[in-house]
Formats: structure tokens, sequence, C-alpha cells
């Protein structure tokens, strides 16, 4: 029963994936033609990605702290890296003004979610080389001057034993560089949702933790230091919060 509901579930994303990228090109064409941060596009993403949640039914998405993501300004919004299904699970955030994703560039090649940010227009980057900074420091920029948070899992790379790994610098370097405040999230859940077995009855759980202003990121020395400080307090909200029930 598990892998036939799981087939139905995949069989269904892949329909509403289809018909969901055909609306999205409409409304990126109207955006290209009405402003630079497709707006439009950006909205419309949220019910679109939240949909790989909805339609199975042997998941459960719970959100913790939606009052902690601010209403007005834009910010670099940061969570640990367990799975893939982090970034369709991060569409679970508040709606404001949107917000661009910085993903690696193999992420475009997946079916659904990755022709998706390409129509988005997120932030893409190439893992290892020399440009991958310059790429997120320049973009971003460009994105928070407009009044876009961006969102980045500053692990680099996806979890591999259920524990929060080394926080990379570019996430603290792009909001000490531009004066905005970081909102930390903690992803619990998402590590092994699919298997041979089919789909894991789980509840993934979100949660956004209280924002670094932006006067307490000017007050770190370095990127590094505050990589670490934001590391250490997602590392103890997700030992928390996978000890639950």
């Amino acid at each position: 029963m598990r892998i036939l509901v799981t087939i139905i579930f995949l069989l269904f994303i892949v329909v509403w994936a289809t018909l969901s990228v055909v609306v999205m090109c409409l409304t990126t064409l109207i955006d290209l033609c009405t402003n630079k941060e497709r707006r439009l596009t950006l909205q419309l993403s949220y019910p679109v990605a939240r949909m790989v949640y909805w339609a199975c039914p042997m998941w459960r998405v719970k959100i913790e702290g939606k009052e902690n993501l601010p209403k007005e300004g834009t910010y670099v919004i940061t969570a640990n890296h367990q799975s893939f299904f982090d970034i369709p699970l991060m569409f679970f955030l508040p709606r404001r003004r949107g917000f661009k994703f910085v993903s690696k560039i193999e992420v475009r090649n997946i079916p659904a979610i990755g022709w998706m940010l390409g129509l988005r227009d997120d932030i893409v980057i190439r893992r290892g080389t020399a440009s991958a900074a310059t790429c997120v420091m320049d973009e971003g920029t460009e994105h928070l001057q407009r009044g876009t948070s961006v969102v980045i899992f500053p692990e680099g790379t996806r979890s591999k034993d259920n524990k929060v790994h080394l926080f990379k610098d570019g996430a603290f370097k792009l909001a000490q560089s531009n004066g905005v405040g970081i909102v930390p999230c903690v992803i619990v859940g998402t590590r092994g949702l699919l298997s041979k077995r089919g789909a894991a009855t789980r509840t993934l759980r979100l949660h956004i933790m209280p924002p670094i202003e932006a006067d307490k990121v000017k007050e770190f020395a370095t990127a590094r230091d505050l990589a670490k400080h934001v590391q250490a307090l997602t590392s103890e909200e997700f030992e928390k919060m996978k000890n639950q029930k």
C-alpha cells in the first residue's frame, strides 16, 4: 500500500509540475515586462512548491515561529540542509515579497522544482569554482537592494549524518556587506523521506528562529565569527527538535 500511494503521488506531481510550468511561463512573460524581480512568479511559486507536501497523505508539515519572520525589510534567510525536499519546504515560509534561492546549477536539471527555480530567476552557482562566491555576492546584493530576501543553505551540501555541519561564510558576508539581518531556520524530518519502500510517514518541521537584526550582525568582527554563531544556534535548536516526538 505504501508503494502504491507513493506511485500515485509521484504521478500526480509530474502532472502538477507540467501544468504549473506552463502557467509560470506565462507569469514570467508578464514579469519580464513589469518588474525585474519577477514578483508574480515568486508569489505563484509558493502554492506550486507546497503541493509537493500537500499531495502526499503520509506527510504533515508543521511551521513554528512564523511571528519571527519580519513583515518589513529584507533579510538573508539561512537553514540547515538535509535533503532535496528542503527546497519545497522553505516555501512554507510566510509570504512577504518573496525570496530568491541560492542553489547549485545541478538543481536546475531536476524536473518540476528545478524548472520552477529557473523561471523564478534564482541565484545559480557552480560549486567549487572561484566564481561561486562572487556570484552570491553580486546577485545577492542586487536582489536585496530591490527588496527581495535571499535564502541560503550555508552548509553548501546535504548532511549525511543528521547533524548540522560547518557553515560557509558566503551568506554572512552577504548580510554584513549589505547591512541586513539574518533569519536562521531549522529543518527537521526531510532526510530519508523517499526510499525503495516508498514515502515515509513523517511530520516535517520548519522552525523560524528570532532574527539577528542588522545592528547585531555588524557587531561581529568577521563573517566567519558570524557564521560560527549562527551555526551554533542552528545546531542547538536542531538537536532539541530532532529529539522531540
